[in-house]
């Protein structure tokens, strides 16, 4: 006789939850869910419309009502539903997902408004890396936090900032509000894991919280230290580079110490020292004097501040210094570093083809703190507005007798930029020292700005531009703007749109004056609007002088404009999103001016929100291993880091919202790469392949524009196209590689996470002597 067993069905078990479900009236949905039984559980819940799914979300936000029930206040959830697709529903419900247990009450949508909310998020928290946090909070008044890491007071937190949030990321409308920015102490880089939670100064705790992990100096530094396991160090140098840490600013001087420069190779080269100006003489004396390179000599230029006398210049050199094949003009008042004048020896040993070099300095504030001076590899655009890198520089001897003969200059700005007067402004032979070479006086910035405004203008003559030159306010550096002739060339518009007719309204109405002023065309990229209103727009557009050109298929941003520009004949593009809106109508011949030079491949112009928060002032590469926007933390009439929001200056890339480039140029380099980049991340590939072939990218911040951005087509970060933006995030890596991670534009003992400019790296980056050289990228192959 068999024996038949029958296994019983298993009983699923649905767990006891305390939950609660509800909606705010901007379509916010949230809500948190609790398992007493096992409060270490975390639920994934699908929200629904009329029984149908239409979204999931990981309960694992901070939730106060869990205050009582879990520890860790982490079990809510928080999603943004679509207000009209809430108006066309009856019922809202929730369940976790796969076992279809209810969380909290349904709410009748056609009936009920007792549930209305608002449930805008009030406040945020996010760890950067390292030690670093950033985040926000919903007031109009500056707000004093308190940070608490494992029940621990351990930082005073003020929001003293702006920034600027909504959309899908934050949920709500858009609108400014507080930001801040800090770092916990170094002491709890220890490589545990720890928890933190922000509170008022009246002890109420506040609905932000994160979780950190730091290692000092970094996990592949902290794998060294352990030894013995070698095999996992490449597994820590993706970490970091995916989660880099940094330190504050204003803790430069401990930095420095933390990590001194190298100490450079011993060099044979001889070098001479030319001081510019009276006042200040003694004091670089004396800094020179406890030079570690020995084989120097010096000699002083009285006279104003920056002011030198060719004549006397030349006869110093042959008289004193004949054998100094290298020599080094500063300004007085200068302290040189102890291993400054070795420094510039090495480099010069190690990059013999080098015409010349400048270095980092640091400043001294007249409480004693000490800030750093951190500038980017050679950048033309900005020695011409600013004169950054003339204040303390070395050259070779031939090079500099040959300016001083045919130029005759009468200041370091002068000196420096006579080096390009016969060459123009693509130097690649000019090096970049990372780390300060020196602490720099204060500058009286009138009296440089109108000597940097003769020197920029002479230059220019040299060159046989024409320009007009106009001295501007500096806050650290002077400042001048530089407005090149305008030459006659057809210029075309591309704005890609599809329906969201009342952006596309507002972007032709305030773009026109421009416009106009250029003598431009217009050309709008209907990719498949439906609307009705839309298509009636578009149909009028011709009356008006618009072309329009239909484009079917899914949204592809590159493809949209490779077949615009395809069709076009014009000389300029002007790239322009359907969510720009223009407050002046000088902008367009602002940012055509700076293509007069041959070899700048791109313009970007310097974008803010609707509420003056700026949204774009460049892009800045590396930043947690990919790319952010820089100065997004500050208003559109702040300085910005050493003044780079006063003056046009070179990135790398810069965002296709608002870009002008040749046509020549945009087909030379394929475009925009289609394949890869359909939607994110184009613009930078473009940028960086045509920096690859020569080309300067340019920002200018007097070209200032509006961009509500991904008001058309929404937030890359929405969780139904994050997938789509890692996906070209991890190409764009791919293609570019280490030079992702090596912004030329930027330096390499800034932070690499967060906002660029807002910290120290920690460990810095490689300071190596550098030049600004054109990246190579990798290939890449579809598919892959």
């Amino acid at each position: 006789m068999t024996r038949v067993i029958r296994a019983r069905k298993a009983q699923i078990t649905k767990p006891k939850l305390i939950s609660r479900l509800a909606l705010g009236d901007d379509g916010t949905v949230s809500g948190f869910v609790f398992d007493p039984d096992a409060p270490e559980h975390r639920f994934t819940i699908e929200i629904l419309l009329d029984g149908l799914v239409l979204k999931t979300a990981y309960a694992a936000a901070f939730a106060p009502e869990c205050s009582e029930l879990d520890r860790s206040n982490t079990c809510g959830f928080a999603v943004s539903i679509d207000i009209e697709l809430l108006h066309a529903a009856r019922h809202l419900s929730a369940r976790l997902a796969n076992l279809g247990t209810p969380v909290g009450n349904p709410i009748d949508l056609e009936n009920d408004t007792t549930f209305r909310a608002d449930l805008r998020p009030t406040c945020k928290l996010r760890w950067l890396g390292g030690l670093h946090f950033q985040g926000w909070i919903d007031s109009e008044i500056v707000v004093t936090l308190e940070a608490i890491v494992d029940g621990e007071s351990v930082a005073q937190v003020r929001a003293t900032a702006w920034t600027h949030i909504g959309g899908d990321a934050e949920g709500g409308a858009s609108r400014n509000v507080r930001a801040f920015d800090f770092h916990v102490p170094q002491r709890l880089a220890d490589g545990r894991v720890h928890r933190i939670l922000l509170r008022k100064e009246d002890g109420e705790q506040i609905p932000a919280a994160a979780t950190f992990v730091a290692f000092p100096d970094g996990l592949a530094g902290m794998i060294d230290v352990i030894g013995g396991y070698a095999a996992e160090r490449l597994r820590g140098k993706l970490y970091d580079r995916l989660i880099p840490a940094s330190l504050p600013l204003h803790d430069y001087a401990d930095w420095r110490e933390r990590f001194p420069l190298p100490e450079p190779q011993p060099s044979p080269l001889r070098l001479a020292v030319v001081i510019a100006g009276s006042s200040g003489t003694q004091q670089t004396l004396a800094s020179l004097e406890a030079q570690s390179h020995e084989n120097w000599t010096a000699g002083a230029i009285d006279g104003q501040p920056l002011s030198i006398d060719s004549d006397a210049m030349l006869e110093f050199l042959e008289d004193a210094a004949p054998d100094a094949d290298y020599i080094v003009a500063t300004m007085a008042g200068v302290s040189l570093e102890r291993t400054a004048l070795a420094r510039i020896a090495a480099a010069f040993d190690s990059h013999p083809d080098a015409l010349a070099l400048y270095g980092d300095l640091d400043f001294l504030t007249d409480d004693g703190r000490l800030w750093p001076l951190a500038f980017p590899a050679f950048d033309y655009e900005r020695l011409l507005e600013q004169g950054y890198c003339a204040h303390l520089f070395a050259v070779r001897r031939k090079a500099l007798f040959a300016a001083i003969e045919t130029a005759r200059p009468n200041n370091l700005y002068r000196l420096f930029n006579s080096l390009l007067d016969q060459i123009g402004p693509l130097r690649t032979d000019i090096l970049h020292l990372p780390g300060a070479l020196a602490t720099m006086p204060k500058l009286d910035r009138t009296t440089a700005g109108a000597l940097l405004s003769a020197a920029s203008q002479s230059h220019l003559r040299a060159r046989g531009i024409h320009a007009n030159v106009t001295q501007r306010t500096g806050n650290f550096f002077p400042a001048v703007r530089i407005k090149r002739p305008l030459s006659k060339q057809r210029v075309t518009v591309i704005i890609p749109t599809r329906d969201r007719v009342s952006l596309l309204r507002r972007c032709l109405e305030t773009i026109a004056p421009a416009v106009e002023r250029c003598h431009a065309d217009i050309l709008v990229v209907d990719n498949d609007s439906a609307q009705p209103q839309t298509i009636d727009f578009l149909s009028d557009l011709s009356r008006r002088g618009i072309r329009t050109l239909r484009i079917e298929g899914p949204f592809n941003f590159a493809r949209l404009n490779n077949q615009a520009a395809a069709t076009l004949d014009s000389d300029i593009l002007c790239l322009l999103n359907n969510d720009i809106e223009a407050s002046s109508d000088d902008w367009l011949e602002e940012m055509l001016t700076r293509l007069g030079e041959p070899d700048v491949g791109a313009v970007g112009a310097l974008l803010t929100w609707p509420g003056d928060v700026v949204q774009h002032g460049g892009v800045v590469l590396g930043m947690n291993f990919s790319v952010a926007h820089a100065f997004t933390d500050r208003f559109s009439d702040d300085p910005g880091f050493l003044d780079q929001l006063l003056v046009a200056h070179e990135c790398s890339a810069v965002t296709a919202a608002c870009l002008v480039t040749r046509r020549n140029d945009y087909l030379a380099v394929g475009g925009m790469d289609e394949d890869r980049f359909a939607v994110a991340l184009n613009d930078v590939d473009y940028c960086l392949r045509l920096r690859e072939v020569g080309k300067r990218i340019v920002l200018t911040p007097y070209a200032k524009l509006i961009h509500a951005e991904s008001a058309s087509r929404g937030s890359d970060h929405r969780a139904d196209r994050r997938s789509r933006f890692e996906h070209e995030l991890n190409l764009l890596r791919a293609r570019w590689g280490e030079r992702l991670n090596d912004d030329p534009a930027y330096n390499p003992q800034l932070s690499r996470d967060g906002v660029p400019y807002s910290g120290l790296a920690w460990p810095p980056g490689r300071r190596t002597p550098r030049y600004n050289r054109p990246p190579v990228a990798h290939d890449l192959p579809l598919g892959f």
